[in-house]
């Protein structure tokens, strides 16, 4: 009898230690949160950063239609990241960033951008001593434009919110307000906590989870989560998520804009 009522203890002293550490755990991940927002108005909307970590005493870049290149510093090319944004092995953002990445002075990170976005849709640049420096501190974001050659360099079809968690983080998206100018859509792209893990098919920030169509410059809000915030859009640990408000015909004005909040856990 004795020894029953002892192993009965040990099985509930082993349960109740197991609970207590998921609750602390628990407790932990709850106060670890981050409570996050954005607003992403008319041009201004990022595609993705690069940053420079080498010796030059900084890194400018030039970045036209048909090619990126960069100067370390102003003025004397740096053969290593200089690619022909044409080449089919680099005219989308996730090849080029991943080449970029791949370099020993480079990162990339996307923000906006997804990874199957053509690389034309980077805003262009010239090189300019002090001004787009990728060795600042928070590097050089680069902004998107129409991706067209007769457009305005300035005049961008695309509203985005990109997301990137700190690291060993989930996005959970609370609600978001997009306000589009002409009809167009507002997406969610990311690989959804559910498929956290699993490899096949491939899921990443260019799979559509959530998409609803657009009015005219009219505002459009969607809440994820429920009413004491608890709960949302949940996304796996350490997923670039982007959040897209854009119309296919029409360039962004200033009154456009697209908002959102979200919880990285």
């Amino acid at each position: 009898m004795k020894n029953l009522l002892f192993a009965v203890a040990l099985l509930f002293g082993g349960l109740s230690e197991g609970w207590a550490k998921s609750a602390e755990d628990l407790q932990a991940a709850w106060y670890g949160q981050s409570n996050v927002g954005e607003r992403v108005a008319s041009n201004n909307s990022l595609a993705a950063n690069l940053f420079y970590v080498g010796t030059a005493t900084e890194a400018v870049v030039t970045i036209g239609t048909g090619a990126i290149t960069s100067y370390a510093p102003y003025n004397v090319i740096d053969t290593a990241l200089n690619f022909d944004l044409t080449a089919a092995a680099n005219d989308t953002f996730g090849e080029l960033c991943d080449k970029i990445d791949a370099l020993t002075n480079y990162e990339c990170k996307l923000k906006g951008a997804k990874r199957d976005d053509n690389t034309n849709l980077l805003r262009d640049q010239t090189q300019t001593s002090g001004t787009n420096d990728l060795k600042t501190a928070g590097g050089f974001d680069v902004r998107f434009d129409t991706g067209s050659v007769s457009g305005a360099l300035t005049d961008v079809f695309i509203e985005r919110i990109g997301i990137t968690p700190e690291k060993g983080k989930r996005v959970i998206i609370n609600a978001c307000t997009a306000n589009v100018n002409v009809i167009g859509t507002f997406d969610v792209y990311g690989r959804l906590r559910k498929y956290e893990g699993k490899d096949t098919p491939v899921r990443n920030d260019t799979t559509l989870v959530w998409s609803v169509a657009t009015a005219d410059d009219t505002d459009l809000t969607q809440t994820f989560s429920v009413a004491d915030g608890t709960a949302g859009l949940e996304f796996g640990v350490d997923e670039h998520v982007v959040i897209n408000g854009s119309s296919t015909t029409g360039i962004q004005a200033a009154a456009n804009f697209l908002r959102c909040s979200w919880i990285e856990r």
